[in-house]
């Protein structure tokens, strides 16, 4: 009801403006006094649509609080607070899932900045740009406003939006799957990390892109960032981080063929997560053991830690985890001849896949079980379990192929609809100077009558003065929620601040590791902090990439460490 009457009154306000503002002429001396007016009016009306922008099914209702505070915003020409304005907007099309309009919006909010020279601004909206075309699969036109905001940022020496475009960067890179312009854009955020003396992001960096170069079999440039790692472990206090290191450090060395360092390293690993009772790292270290064991026919010890992994991935509820765990036991049964426990392992992790969608290692689980049906010299099942793997792998590629089609089918819908928009705006404003028009001859009759009916000059001032007091009454309203929020919310934004600027996460980032700790779901966190899933997926893959974590757990876990 409060809301209802505030939103009356602001209009009320709105018109009793625009009236006076057709029908007066204003002299010069007092155009400054009217910006201020204006002014005044424009801000009760964004901190009202910001007021409800934070309720997820007045978004509707927030736009037209927007749109009416851009008007004043225009007629006293004030372009910082426009380019604010459209920045608002297209975080509620955000909301609403509509990123054309997000996209049009942002490209206005650019303009104004760059008119005003404010370039530090300019480039926190081209990186909304970047993210808003990746979002929407456009990865070519996201990294062409991600390297446009890195170049403002470089030229306002603003070192942290220059990590967290660069990290974007690198992310949607990685997506393309371009591996060395990947690399190319983690380097340069690890210079900057270097620049200003952070040393947990200096270490988390040079395991990262290790990491990379390992996972594309590149080992001599892994040897160089994991020695860099090395030098700074001992400065490490997290145990995840040490659990991290000494594991993907084992792999190296497996990779290379070095077993018995490899599995000093694992174990050294295997120490840590268990005086921490880091559940996860002990799956993931036992899954790495067993497969060791396994190349070592060691078979004995290789089921041994197979099935502690598969333990492990079954207390934390890690389907993606369990399904690996799972073939490496049954890879190491079927080798032993062990063919029915094989066949039971593989066949659980299929019903995994098929009820949690991990498709993706569908095709691997069916591989395991022909080479099982193989061994045990069933062909016929071998036979079998082999077309069906090699349909799902061909489903797979064709998901793949057609997914590519419709991000270039949405690419051209979304440029269509673009030109769409800007005729219609075109033919609005035109239908809006000819309203303008025909409203100055209303309102001229208007003043006729009230230059004859004298007593409504009277009656006006009643008016003004009731509209006055509700104005005053709402603001006194407005600044009393804005209290209520922030006494609400301060004490989790001060409790993950210093963290929040210890890895440089954003502020959107520290509220989505926020509702994370809190237990919240991806569709939950959307409602809090009012943008859509997608979004938070996508924060989601940045605080994974910033933190250096897996899931939801081992963020949480970090924050509370």
């Amino acid at each position: 009801m409060i809301k209802k009457i505030a939103i009356w009154a602001f209009f009320s306000i709105a018109l009793a403006f625009t009236a006076c503002d057709n029908f007066t002429l204003i002299p010069p001396n007092q155009v400054q006094s009217n910006n201020q007016q204006y002014n005044h009016l424009a801000d009760s009306f964004y901190y009202l649509g910001r007021s409800f922008s934070e309720d997820s099914s007045n978004q509707e209702m927030a736009l037209q609080l927007y749109d009416s505070a851009l008007e004043y915003y225009q007629k006293a020409n004030h372009k910082a607070r426009m380019a604010t304005i459209y920045k608002r907007k297209g975080f509620a099309y955000e909301y609403l899932e509509d990123y054309a309009k997000v996209i049009q919006l942002e490209k206005k909010a650019l303009k104004l900045n760059l008119e005003i020279d404010n370039k530090r601004e300019a480039a926190i909206v081209l990186n909304y740009l970047g993210i808003a075309y990746t979002i929407i699969g456009d990865l070519d036109s996201a990294l062409y406003y991600y390297h446009q905001g890195l170049t403002l940022s470089e030229i306002t020496f603003d070192t942290i939006e220059i990590i967290e475009i660069s990290q974007n960067i690198g992310i949607s890179y990685e997506y393309r799957g371009d591996f060395d312009q990947s690399i190319e854009a983690y380097v340069e955020s690890l210079k900057y990390c270097e620049l200003i003396n952070h040393t947990a992001g200096v270490f988390d960096l040079n395991l990262c892109i290790g990491k990379q170069f390992l996972k594309n079999e590149k080992l001599e440039k892994a040897d160089f960032y994991f020695h860099n790692a090395e030098q700074l472990i001992d400065s490490v206090e997290e145990y995840y981080k040490q659990v991290d290191f000494h594991h993907t450090l084992g792999n190296y060395h497996f990779a290379q063929g070095r077993k018995q360092k490899a599995k000093r390293l694992y174990e050294k690993a295997l120490s840590i997560s268990a005086q921490a009772s880091f559940k996860r790292g002990q799956a993931a270290v036992h899954k790495s053991l067993a497969t060791l064991y396994l190349e070592e026919m060691d078979y004995e010890n290789a089921i041994q830690n197979a099935l502690l992994a598969v333990d492990y991935e079954r207390l934390i509820n890690h389907s993606g985890g369990l399904v690996t765990s799972l073939m490496v036991l049954a890879q190491t049964q079927y080798q032993q001849a062990l063919f029915e426990k094989a066949n039971n392992s593989l066949k659980e992790a299929v019903d995994i896949c098929l009820e949690k969608g991990l498709y993706e290692s569908l095709d691997e689980v069916y591989y395991h079980l022909c080479q099982s049906k193989k061994l045990e010299k069933k062909y016929g099942e071998a036979l079998d379990y082999y077309e069906i793997y090699h349909e799902i792998k061909d489903s797979l590629w064709s998901v793949e192929v057609q997914t590519k089609i419709a991000d270039l089918e949405l690419k051209h819908q979304s440029e269509k609809q673009q030109q769409q928009i800007e005729l219609l705006n075109e033919e609005n404003n035109s239908k809006q100077q000819k309203l303008k028009a025909r409203n100055y001859l209303i309102v001229s009759l208007v003043l006729l009558v009230f230059l004859i009916v004298g007593i409504a000059y009277f009656f006006r001032q009643i008016a003004h003065n009731k509209l006055a007091k509700m104005e005053m009454e709402l603001q006194k309203y407005i600044i009393s929620v804005k209290n209520d929020t922030q006494s609400t919310q301060s004490e989790p934004q001060i409790a993950s601040h210093e963290f929040a600027r210890q890895y440089e996460l954003t502020q959107r980032e520290e509220e989505v590791l926020g509702c994370i700790c809190q237990g919240m779901n991806n569709a939950d966190i959307g409602k809090q902090i009012f943008v859509s899933t997608n979004t938070v997926k996508y924060h989601i893959k940045n605080l994974y990439v910033k933190l250096d974590v897996k899931n939801r757990v081992e963020a949480r876990n970090m924050l509370q460490s």
